[in-house]
């Protein structure tokens, strides 16, 4: 007579259970999610460690976006390359001796006096705010502390700038390293960037050339259209909000110009700095009503930016929402400060451009019929 076999040994179904299909799938996207991650904490640390050419190199790109179409313009009206290239060259260093001289040394060297009137501003905003309940009186002391903090905090970095770059003798030779590695970088992109376009699509290897090829162009579309828009968007938000500090009478208005031109480049963060500066200002220096009317400035001019200027310029190169600028501009900050926030989102930009690319050379290939 035959033994009774084990429930276990039978397979019944209930030790056959499969896997619940949302289950399965969650588990699919988790790993291919960590793995992502990993990809993609791997190239930081890599690119981190190597940001003393990473850094110059992308800085390279983004002025060759600029000065490569007067080189080509300077060559085909018969200029021998090498001189078209030396001329570029002396336009940017003028132009960035000039610009540095006038923003940066400008706002150094009033950092004190912005600081008064940025205080002061603080104040009367605290006083104005003042209410005639004890709890908003709470909320009050806590907003006017931190703005009070606004005007001092700006005096010890415009103040302390210069000494701390003299006294830190490895971060100002790092500097002019970073300098010097840009320039001959830009000297060869300006050179022979159409054999280094042909030597990289080279290295994507017969499949993957037409890919890589459209990446490179999207993500110097990118590039071209972001510096091109952000110069211009720049260049309109300093001079309506300019006319308009002038116009009030406010003291150091080319300061506040310069303030408002150098934040441009630092999307969405700067322009509620630069323009937060400026309102405290004109409260400190005209009162309330010139206040309220640098407020409209502002509102007027950043909605002329956004549903006009900004479009146009830009057009559709830069494909990224805005969140994803805050974040980029946020990460780049704490990585590497001012630079790192100004270079963040063409550095996303581009990766983004060239992702993109990628993802639609996969999708093809999987929708291709198997050999």
């Amino acid at each position: 007579m035959e033994a009774p076999r084990s429930s276990a040994a039978s397979g019944s179904p209930r030790s056959l259970r499969p896997i619940p299909l949302h289950l399965a799938q969650a588990a699919g996207v988790s790993w291919r999610v960590l793995a992502v991650l990993a990809l993609l904490a791997t190239a930081i640390f890599l690119l981190w460690h190597i940001r003393v050419v990473a850094v110059p190199l992308f800085i390279a790109l983004l002025f060759a976006t600029v000065l490569l179409p007067l080189t080509d313009r300077l060559t085909s009206l018969g200029l021998p390359r090498a001189v078209s290239v030396l001329i570029a060259i002396v336009v940017l260093i003028a132009v960035l001796s000039v610009t540095t001289t006038l923003i940066v040394g400008s706002i150094i060297g009033e950092a004190g006096q912005i600081s008064d009137l940025v205080s002061s501003g603080a104040a009367e905003l605290a006083k104005l705010t003042q209410p005639g309940n004890s709890q908003f009186g709470h909320d009050r002391a806590a907003v006017r502390s931190v703005l009070a903090d606004v005007g001092p905090g700006l005096k010890t970095a415009g103040a302390g700038l210069l000494s701390k770059a003299a006294s830190e003798a490895s971060a100002v030779v790092s500097i002019l390293i970073g300098a010097v590695i840009s320039v001959a970088f830009l000297i060869y992109l300006l050179s022979d960037a159409a054999g280094l376009r042909n030597w990289v699509v080279a290295q994507g290897g017969p499949r993957h050339r037409v890919s890589v090829e459209r990446a490179l162009s999207d993500g110097w579309a990118t590039l071209s259209g972001y510096v091109r828009g952000t110069l211009i968007v720049a260049i309109f938000d300093a001079v309506l909000i300019g006319i308009a500090a002038v116009a009030l009478g406010l003291p150091i208005a080319g300061t506040l110009i310069a303030v408002t031109f150098f934040a441009a480049f630092i999307p969405i963060l700067g322009a509620w700095i630069a323009g937060l500066i400026v309102v405290l200002v004109a409260l400190a220096a005209g009162g309330v009503e010139t206040a309220l009317i640098m407020i409209a400035v502002q509102l007027v001019v950043r909605g002329a930016e956004s549903l006009w200027v900004a479009p146009i310029t830009y057009g559709k190169t830069v494909f990224l929402h805005p969140i994803a600028i805050l974040a980029s501009v946020t990460v780049g900050a704490a990585l590497m400060g001012v630079l790192g926030a100004v270079i963040a989102v063409p550095v996303v930009a581009f990766l983004w451009v060239a992702f993109k690319e990628l993802r639609s050379e996969w999708a093809q290939q999987g929708e291709a019929p198997a050999a």
